[in-house]
């Protein structure tokens, strides 16, 4: 602002009267639009709270369809308006929600419509003792959504194992509890020691290298164990490395860690949880005396299973043998059977034999009857029996018949169309067929005049029938022809 500068008063302190260049200088007062002051305000403020850590309480929290997330941080004494954009918004690792305590770290913005100051916030953690817890159960929604919690991944304990590894202290109760009770249940199982720190910073790695170890001794179950303690003591088994480790195990582990009521990220990762120590040596290994009663009960059984199946049998094989016919008799019915078949067979191959042989004797004749030396005698014998009717034939004979033959012949020669048509006469025919009658021929047709010496083609001008003196006729139309 420009002008002369006004002296400054404290509240309480009584003003001195006005002077008549004071109402001068009232009269002269600059005026400022709110978008001005607002400006001036941002430029006093903004920079002077670039980067600022605010503790505070979550409240009116609200998450925009763009990812952006808007709430408000308070205390006893007073509100803070708070914007966390989307793209920080995604990288918070603890459920956000109403009522837990944060630390907000950002810079403080005007925002000129509202005429209200918001703090941008940049990073966002939970503060005090909510944020261990807050970090846990993220590390649990984490860790069940791979699948590492699921039942179906966790692998049945061996019934009998010969090696049981154990990750503990080595001067704590719980490893004397454990060697305690499972020798107690199964004498002779060997237990191998991997020593490890169970509680404060850092036990967690040295749980991870006891665990190796034991895998790498070739033990058939692992057991991570150690007594009861409060919730800092426990808290190294919240570890996600040891989670992790126990997951990719080899060998199926067995988490003992505290009392039944305690339940840390090992427990829910472990294939098998026992509430103490002793538990874990009861879930390890069976009672040997228990097997051995239990192995005698089950012998017992079975030769008494056996026995009876056995008797059963035989009575089945009786009832077998009743059921089924003498098989000497089945013998001799074959026997029989047989030599008929024997015999029946003989009398089929005789016969057999007896028909080709006559078959075989016809063939035979017929072609000795085939044979060319018996047809030339047979056609020799033909020949002279025909020359012997021949020659008992007289001359007389042969003119009778040479009479005979020369009637015969005068008979047919009025038959002779030859000498017919030599005299004169002529074949009429029509379309190839012979022309009998005056009826068979039409006025204008065409015929064929066959002669002695060829044939003359002629065509009819008038058709009519034969009279009863001269051979002529009237034609149809009343002509003569």
């Amino acid at each position: 602002m420009t002008g002369p500068r006004r002296p400054r008063y404290e509240w309480g302190v009584p003003r001195p009267p006005e002077s008549s260049a004071g109402l001068f200088d009232r009269l002269e007062r600059r005026v400022l639009t709110v978008a001005e002051l607002t400006a001036r305000i941002r430029q006093a403020l903004e920079p002077a709270f670039r980067d600022v850590w605010v503790a505070g309480e979550v409240a009116n929290l609200r998450r925009q369809a763009s990812g952006h997330v808007y709430f408000t941080l308070k205390d006893a004494d007073a509100t803070l308006d708070a914007a966390l954009w989307a793209s920080q918004a995604r990288r918070v690792r603890f459920p956000l929600r109403e009522g837990i305590e944060v630390l907000a770290r950002g810079r403080v913005e005007i925002w000129p419509p509202r005429g209200r100051y918001q703090l941008v916030v940049q990073e966002l953690e939970p503060r005090g003792a909510g944020a261990r817890a807050l970090a846990l159960e993220e590390l649990k929604r984490r860790l069940a959504a791979e699948g590492l919690f699921a039942e179906e991944r966790k692998r049945p304990l061996p019934f009998l194992p010969r090696r049981v590894g154990v990750a503990t202290s080595p001067t704590g109760a719980a490893l004397q509890d454990f060697v305690r009770v499972l020798h107690g249940r199964f004498p002779g199982i060997e237990v191998c020691l991997a020593p490890c720190r169970v509680q404060g910073d850092g036990a967690a790695a040295t749980v991870v290298s006891a665990l190796r170890l034991l895998w790498d001794f070739g033990v058939d179950v692992a057991v991570v164990t150690r007594g009861g303690g409060s919730a800092e003591d426990l808290w190294e088994f919240n570890d996600e490395g040891l989670a992790r480790a126990i997951a990719a195990s080899p060998v199926p582990v067995v988490s003992a860690v505290g009392h039944e009521v305690d339940v840390t990220v090992a427990d829910l990762v472990a294939d098998a949880r026992a509430a103490t120590p002793t538990h874990a040596a009861q879930l390890v290994a069976p009672v040997r005396d228990e097997l051995a009663e239990d192995l005698a009960g089950h012998r017992a059984r079975l030769g008494r299973a056996l026995a009876e199946a056995v008797s059963r049998r035989r009575r089945e094989l009786r009832a077998l043998r009743a059921e089924l016919p003498d098989p000497r008799r089945q013998v001799s019915d074959e026997r029989r059977r047989v030599d008929e078949l024997v015999h029946r067979g003989a009398g089929a191959a005789r016969e057999r034999v007896r028909r080709g042989r006559l078959r075989l004797a016809e063939a035979s004749q017929g072609l000795r009857r085939q044979e060319p030396r018996a047809r030339l005698r047979e056609l020799r014998q033909r020949t002279d029996a025909c020359t012997r009717r021949l020659a008992s034939w007289s001359a007389a004979t042969f003119r009778r018949e040479s009479l005979r033959l020369e009637r015969l012949g005068a008979r047919l020669e009025p038959s002779n169309v030859a000498k017919a048509l030599s005299r004169g006469f002529a074949l009429v025919l029509r379309e190839g067929r012979l022309v009998r009658h005056a009826s068979e021929v039409e006025v204008g047709g065409r015929l064929r005049l066959v002669l002695a010496d060829g044939w003359v083609e002629a065509r009819a001008e008038a058709v009519g029938e034969a009279g009863p003196a001269a051979g002529g006729g009237v034609d149809r139309g009343g002509r003569g022809c």
